[in-house]
């Protein structure tokens, strides 16, 4: 029974050794990649310099019944839940709940210079946005290379915003650089497609590029919108999970009036090789008209963080 007992505290302790060496050695070929695997997190924005620029909210209705732009100072931050849960092989399932606060000093679409401060002086509100449920798919292609595709659907939970809510919303809007509108585009059914590929050509090196296609469908009387989101990251990652790299991103509203926005975010943060917790923290800025150059005085300067668990 001694023997025993000795020679199961022995392997015990061999195993109490032996999961950092395991885990170094059994990420596969598809672990990784982020699209990959089980994540939970929060995601979080928030302007770093007010924005002093119409933000098209798409149907902002004002109590005269025009529509248009708020025109004027804005400020959000915007948060989100975010959820990936690896089902069966390389199915996985994508969930976010997002919400955001946001206020402007503004003139409601159509007033005049001369009573402004009697329209609209400043409006301000916190709102749920629109919870997103989707699967997507990540594949080998070698073990160097995944390919990801995948669809989903966002609920619009917001009926008969007010006009605050209406400001909160075109601020949230901006916020990302007009990424990932989804969560912020009231009354409206958003269905997204997304493709792209995750790559490390070297250990140390991972590129990631994404392009998504947004259908936006009406719940009310307001048009369909129909958006383009493209994205690229560099970022070079030591042994131990810290990472430095940069990002690049263009949204094409289409059915706007300026057709393209652009924005890069250097940033910094923790990826853990195989499971644990990461981090991450960036500076989006806006590079060109109506949200940039993000530098100056009351353009889009965002800053951004992300902190979650994979497991």
């Amino acid at each position: 029974m001694r023997q025993l007992a000795s020679s199961l505290a022995a392997l015990s302790l061999l195993l109490s050794f032996t999961p950092p060496a395991f885990a170094e050695e059994t990420v596969t070929e598809a672990q990784w990649a982020k699209s990959y695997g089980f994540r939970l997190g929060v995601e979080a924005d928030v302007l770093t310099s007010t924005i002093e620029a119409n933000l098209p909210d798409w149907e902002t209705v004002s109590s005269d019944g025009t529509s248009g732009a708020w025109e004027g100072k804005s400020f959000v931050a915007s948060f989100a839940a975010v959820a990936q849960i690896r089902l069966i092989g390389g199915l996985h399932l994508d969930a976010e709940l997002p919400f955001a606060y946001g206020s402007s000093q503004a003139n409601e679409p159509g007033a005049g210079e001369q009573d402004a401060a009697t329209v609209a002086p400043e409006l301000e509100g916190f709102f749920f946005g629109n919870p997103s449920i989707g699967l997507h798919y990540a594949g080998n292609i070698s073990p160097m290379l995944m390919l990801v595709g995948g669809l989903s659907a966002s609920i619009p939970i917001t009926q008969d915003p007010s006009d605050d809510t209406k400001a909160a919303a075109a601020a949230a809007l901006a916020v990302r650089g007009y990424f990932d509108t989804q969560r912020a585009l009231l009354e409206h059914v958003p269905l997204r497609a997304r493709g792209g590929i995750e790559l490390r050509p070297i250990e140390a090196l991972y590129v990631r590029s994404d392009l998504v296609a947004m259908f936006a469908i009406p719940t009310g009387g307001g048009d369909t919108e129909f958006f383009i989101e493209q994205s690229n990251e560099a970022e070079l990652r030591s042994v131990g999970g810290f990472g430095v790299g940069a990002r690049l991103q263009a949204a094409f509203p289409l059915t706007q009036t300026d057709k393209m926005q652009l924005a890069a975010e250097p940033f910094v943060g923790v990826e853990p090789p195989a499971s644990g917790l990461y981090f991450r923290a960036g500076l989006l800025v806006a590079l060109d008209e109506p949200l940039g150059f993000g530098l100056e005085q009351g353009k889009l300067a965002t800053l951004r963080l992300a902190v979650g668990a994979r497991f």
